[in-house]
């Protein structure tokens, strides 16, 4: 688990679990770089959404072979599928996982015209740009 994991998971009602898991040996490191994480989430669509925390584990899973990761976001198990990584439903979801992997892009809600980056309002009709599953 990667430092900003442990931040988050003592905010919650989790703690007891986390020193229990501590206490059992799990480590707690930070990755290298997070870069390869962040193009990855990128290419998903996903990096808009991830938190920092989200990112690093993303990219200690990059680092440390072979791993499993647990994890209740979808858009992380999303970013770890596309990477081929494999992961393990946990928390507060159970054992739901994501059926399959989604892309993301940004489309027009007016004119339907798609972007490849997020903006506010599209520059050819002034509509709002939302996020939708790439086709």
């Amino acid at each position: 688990m990667t430092s900003l994991v442990k931040e988050e998971i003592e905010k919650g009602d989790p703690k007891r679990t986390l020193d229990s898991l501590l206490e059992m040996g799990l480590e707690v490191r930070d990755p290298v770089s997070v870069e390869d994480a962040k193009r990855a989430a990128e290419g998903t669509g996903d990096l808009t959404s991830l938190s920092k925390a989200d990112i690093s584990i993303i990219a200690l899973a990059l680092e440390v072979k072979p791993c499993r990761v647990s994890t209740d976001d979808f858009r992380v198990q999303n970013v770890l599928l596309s990477l081929g990584i494999p992961y393990d439903p946990a928390g507060e979801i159970g054992q739901r996982t994501i059926g399959e992997k989604w892309s993301w892009t940004w489309r027009c809600k007016g004119c339907g015209r798609y972007f490849q980056e997020e903006n506010q309002d599209c520059p050819i009709c002034g509509s709002p740009i939302r996020k939708v599953r790439r086709e």
